[in-house]
């Protein structure tokens, strides 16, 4: 599940491997997102998550091995909290939800750029090294932005603030009940990552990648894979 602003292609690197591996991987874009509608109601972490879980629904998988990036963890994190029998695991990248701050200031610049010029120094933000941030990227990114309604679903997306409704506790709290794989870039500069000492918990594994950004799951595609398909074998 991506991120703010993402589509099913952030994960264009890590598709093929998992397969590989032997796992049905299957992925969608979310309300407001890539090539699917703009109505996103009221724009919470609740609504994307019944639109996940109509997804699964549609595709037939009973329960399912999550993996969300930045806002889609956040979105996981919902949807295992409201249906815990769906989830095997949760992968969580970059999350949002778990209370680290959200850099405001990209979001708002994400939202009001409009043309290549202005999308290409956002960009930068996402990753570490900034040859990630190559023509075709923008380009994947911005194509979305400029349907009629796009920019209006991303604004009513961010306003909710990611709220959920989680049935205890926070968002955070749901990470333990379930075996769960945290990986974050250590130079993520639109949600920082906590130290290791502040995440500990049962059933939570915490992986911080020195050198790489939000976007780590493109940007060192090999080692999250790898950390991926070892954690879901165990």
């Amino acid at each position: 599940v991506h991120g703010f602003g993402g589509s099913l292609e952030s994960w264009q690197e890590n598709y093929a491997a998992l397969a590989a591996a032997g796992w049905t991987v299957a992925a969608l874009d979310l309300p407001g997102h890539g090539e699917s509608s703009t109505d996103v109601g009221s724009g919470s972490l609740d609504g994307l998550a019944t639109a996940v879980l109509g997804y699964l629904d549609a595709m037939g998988l009973v329960r399912a091995h999550l993996v969300g990036h930045s806002m889609g963890a956040a979105v996981c994190l919902v949807l295992a909290d409201r249906v815990p029998q769906r989830v095997r695991s949760l992968t969580l990248i970059g999350p949002a939800g778990i209370g680290q701050k959200i850099n405001a200031d990209f979001i708002r610049g994400f939202m009001a750029a409009s043309s290549r010029e202005q999308l290409e120094p956002l960009l930068g933000l996402l990753f570490a090294d900034p040859a990630f941030v190559t023509p075709p990227l923008i380009e994947q990114l911005l194509r979305p932005k400029q349907r009629a309604g796009a920019a209006e679903a991303l604004a009513r997306i961010a306003g909710s603030r990611y709220s959920g409704t989680p049935s205890g506790g926070s968002l955070r709290d749901v990470a333990g009940r379930l075996p769960t794989l945290v990986i974050w870039g250590a130079e993520d500069a639109v949600i920082p990552p906590p130290p290791a000492t502040e995440f500990a918990a049962p059933g939570v594994e915490l992986h911080v990648l020195s050198g790489r950004g939000h976007m780590v799951q493109i940007e060192a595609a090999t080692e999250v894979n790898r950390l991926i398909e070892e954690f879901l074998e165990r």
